[in-house]
């Protein structure tokens, strides 16, 4: 054999036996090596006590972060004409549900809530009353407007009829005698419609003159329906927030299940004959 041969020649590979021969580790060695480091391990941790605590207290800082959080209870009224779709907008938001049929007139009063985070640490819990749109019930309205945080004013885009009747509704809370820092939002439902009575430069007018945000929605199609209560829920957390006796806005400890309940009150002028009718038991 030529010496071109040997060089060209490759190297010798081990066989697949022997190099499994060369890397098993005994069990014995493998569980002993185990063992060993853990004790270094140990006594690298009983060496450092002062880092030792400051994991710890580090551990404890980020848990407290994380349960740190505030809760404001906020009351929540929806205004409007009847059969603008409030009670289909607050289902919408409450169970993600949209009755195609058409949801019953709300009588007298409606109520549900839902807790919302607005930020990482601050959460709302929402009292939301959904108020009946018919004339007879308007003064029963006006003392479920006394003490709201928040109004929605809500319209149909496809009835130019409630539209023009947002006027009338605002005069409803002047005469309620509600906190200057009450946040109102004008809503216009419907916004899935193709035919429009109410234009977008009309309703953005009427709002900005009544120092109103303004938000198309669409119960049905569910757009802009979380939107708008993530926008009144920042809103009212953020007044909460900076005013001195702020406490008093803290969520108090829930009694019992009924604040969880989708429910209707009937006759609330008399208490002998006040009644409680569960509509949907898992609204919120």
């Amino acid at each position: 054999m030529s010496s071109n041969d040997l060089n060209n020649q490759s190297p010798k590979k081990d066989s697949p036996s022997q190099e499994s021969k060369e890397k098993e580790i005994p069990p014995e060695i493998n569980t002993k090596n185990n063992l060993n480091q853990n004790i270094t391990n140990n006594n690298n941790k009983n060496n450092n006590p002062e880092q030792n605590d400051e994991e710890e207290e580090m551990n404890q800082s980020n848990s407290s972060m994380e349960l740190n959080i505030t809760t404001y209870e906020i009351k929540i009224v929806f205004l409007g004409d009847s059969n603008v779709g409030k009670t289909s907008i607050i289902k919408r938001f409450c169970t993600n549900k949209f009755d195609e049929i058409g949801p019953i007139s709300t009588i007298s009063v409606a109520y549900s809530n839902k807790t919302l985070k607005v930020d990482p640490f601050t959460e709302v819990n929402m009292k939301i009353w959904d108020t009946a749109g018919q004339e007879k019930y308007r003064a029963m309205t006006r003392g479920y407007i006394r003490g709201a945080q928040g109004i929605f004013l809500v319209f149909d885009l496809s009835k130019k009829k409630s539209f023009e009747a947002l006027n009338s509704w605002l005069d409803e809370i002047k005469g309620a005698d509600i906190d200057n820092n009450c946040v109102k939002i004008l809503i216009g439902n419907k916004s899935d419609f193709i035919k429009k009575e109410v234009d977008e430069t009309s309703a953005n007018k009427f709002a900005e003159e009544n120092n109103m945000k303004y938000l198309a929605v669409s119960a049905k199609d569910g757009v802009n329906i979380e939107s708008m209560f993530e926008i009144m829920g920042g809103s009212c957390a953020k007044i909460i927030q900076e005013l001195p006796d702020n406490e008093k806005y803290y969520k108090q400890p829930e009694v019992n299940e009924t604040d969880k309940k989708f429910y209707r009150i009937t006759d609330i002028d008399s208490k002998k004959s006040k009644k409680k009718i569960k509509r949907n038991p898992s609204c919120c």
